[in-house]
């Protein structure tokens, strides 16, 4: 019985696609499988091609900014010794994406209606870097802020109970807090940190 010879659609599947050739490109060792990986990652998980692919690899270049360890003062009481050559030599390298989004393939940003919010810093126009949760796993704490859906509208809340009912809190007085009964809001986020748009 012969089982030799050409199969059609047999033999290794391209890795890349059809059509996408390859080529040798000398990189250090250390770094070979993690890079080969992220190009992996960018291609086929994120369907990134050609320049946006290029993009996308040196754009990790320069989400990382400089953090001075010598702080500024806020405080009339307070002096502070940030500035001139001190700050210039005494700093770390701080990935602002790593430090908000904890985990990206569960979060989203919001941007900010109103001022109900601004007791705690959440101004119009601010974004919100939300992580989303789904209520019938997973219930807020007390005191969280979260995102809420009530009649069609999201809003943004601090999250509390009483008397087995949420209540849901503005951090202005002039919203008063609104307490509805267990099942009858649909809670689909938790703040996790505030996006200043405009001072």
């Amino acid at each position: 019985m012969s089982r030799g010879g050409f199969r059609e659609k047999s033999g290794r599947k391209p890795k890349w696609g059809p059509g996408e050739k390859t080529c040798r490109v000398p990189v250090p060792q250390s770094i070979r499988y993690a890079l080969e990986d992220a190009i992996e990652e960018l291609w086929h998980g994120e369907g990134l091609r050609g320049q946006a692919l290029i993009d996308a690899l040196l754009s990790i270049r320069f989400r990382k900014l400089p953090k001075y360890n010598a702080a500024v003062s806020a405080g009339g009481n307070r002096t502070s010794s940030a500035g001139g050559e001190v700050r210039g030599s005494d700093y770390e390298e701080v990935d602002l994406f790593e430090e908000l989004i904890t985990k990206p393939e569960n979060m989203m940003i919001l941007p900010v209606v109103g001022d109900s919010m601004i007791g705690i810093g959440i101004y119009q126009d601010d974004w919100l870097i939300v992580e989303k949760i789904d209520p019938l796993f997973e219930r807020p704490k007390e005191g969280d802020i979260v995102i809420a859906s009530i009649n069609d509208e999201d809003v943004v809340k601090r999250y509390l109970r009483e008397n087995g009912q949420i209540v849901l809190a503005s951090e202005n007085p002039d919203y008063p807090p609104i307490k509805y009964s267990e099942g009858s809001i649909y809670i689909s986020g938790i703040v996790k940190s505030v996006i200043r748009r405009n001072l």
